[in-house]
């Protein structure tokens, strides 16, 4: 007879089909600059704040989704989720006017965000105190096939038929994938719970009652480890974001064809994958703060070697490196939040650092898209991202400080 698959599995591989089609939402946005603008004559600068307050909104939703999800369930957050991202599609294929994107695009995407990345990061290590690492890392690896696909796929419908069609297309597929999903996502039984918990108690001190209280002040406010993760989050939301909306348009500003500009892109999400695959077992043995330092590292010489890329050769070089670190930074700020803080309340501090990370990409994105449309250049948004990174290579050495 076969061994009975362990749920938690079942619910690590839902997990990645439903972070796989957020993937291909956000990724394939940066697509649809140029056709947009091109049609309706809108700056970049302009569009691109359309991305920033579907982050802003998402990240401040996390913050709500986060505080409630030890009691609401994950399938309920991931329903919501897959129904708000097909029909924000829907309605943004109809879309003639700027201000309309804000209501079709900007507030299904952040009620997507606040409704899937929370419920994935609270539930997944609670069904786990082995193998966390690789369990994290699976959905980890759905968002990098979702960069892979999302801005072939969006190039390759817009290419064919027209955008509009494109906005279509994408509104089938969460219906078609991620609803049915979600309905078999279950929160670990109480007694899983109860075991990880005492595991991931790092405080060396007694551990609390289930009835205690959570305190924004004594938990938050003046936990001084929650401070480092904070300022991480906003530094890295501030130079990933503006890469992943303006890569693809910069592609083509310096000569690239679109569909090898949206390439590039989508081979640094492939790069991602292989990411996933050696940091999350190896995070299971080095320390998650010492590889995260050095993967911040390896993101701020990507955006050096990106404000050089002129030929193709050069940007996949850019890609490579920052395929790699951008996933493995989003993998390694995880695992070391949980070492850090624990499980327990996770989903409040995963939405918190949420809309810390939102809020740098709401100001990173159009500020790039500003300075563009002032400057006709890219380069003085991608030095400001280089000096992001190195605030995050700095601010996470920090942690290496904490004693498990």
């Amino acid at each position: 007879m076969f061994k009975r698959i362990y749920y938690g599995w079942i619910v690590v591989v839902i997990s990645f089909f439903v972070i796989s089609m957020n993937s291909i939402a956000l990724f394939g946005f940066g697509v649809f600059i140029k056709p947009l603008t091109d049609e309706f004559g809108w700056e970049r600068g302009e569009l691109s704040s359309v991305f920033s307050i579907a982050v802003l909104i998402g990240g401040v939703l996390s913050l709500v989704s986060g505080r409630l999800s030890n009691r609401v369930s994950p399938r309920i957050y991931m329903t919501i989720a897959g129904l708000s991202l097909g029909t924000g599609f829907m309605l943004t294929s109809m879309a003639t006017e700027l201000w309309q994107l804000y209501f079709t695009f900007g507030l299904p995407i952040g009620i997507t965000l606040s409704c899937s990345i929370i419920p994935v990061n609270a539930t997944i290590p609670r069904w786990f105190t082995r193998k966390r690492g690789i369990a994290i890392a699976i959905p980890a690896a759905g968002f990098s096939l979702g960069g892979v696909i999302g801005p072939l796929l969006v190039e390759s419908l817009i290419s064919g038929s027209s955008w509009q069609h494109a906005f279509i297309i994408l509104g089938i597929l969460p219906f078609a994938i991620t609803v049915p999903l979600a309905q078999f996502v279950k929160r670990p039984p109480e007694d899983i719970e109860q075991v990880v918990e005492s595991v991931s108690d790092t405080t060396g001190l007694p551990k609390k009652s289930s009835s205690d209280g959570f305190s924004i002040k004594k938990d938050v406010l003046l936990n001084k480890w929650f401070w480092p993760f904070a300022c991480i989050q906003f530094a890295f939301g501030f130079s990933t974001q503006m890469i992943i909306v303006h890569l693809t348009p910069y592609g083509i500003d310096v000569g690239l064809e679109p569909i090898v500009a949206a390439g590039i892109l989508s081979f640094s999400s492939a790069i991602g994958v292989l990411a996933t695959i050696i940091i999350g077992p190896l995070a299971d043995k080095i320390r998650p703060a010492k590889l995260q330092t050095i993967d911040f590292t390896l993101l701020a010489i990507s955006l050096l070697i990106l404000i050089f890329a002129r030929t193709p050769p050069v940007f996949y070089i850019f890609a490579f490196v920052f395929g790699f670190a951008r996933q493995g930074a989003g993998l390694l700020q995880t695992l070391t939040g949980v070492e850090i803080l624990g499980v327990k309340n996770f989903g409040f501090y995963v939405g918190t650092f949420l809309l810390f990370g939102t809020t740098g990409g709401m100001i990173g994105t159009p500020v790039a898209g500003f300075i563009f449309d002032a400057t006709g250049s890219y380069t003085t948004a991608f030095w400001m991202g280089v000096a992001a990174g190195g605030l995050a290579v700095f601010v996470s050495s920090l942690l290496i400080r904490h004693k498990p």
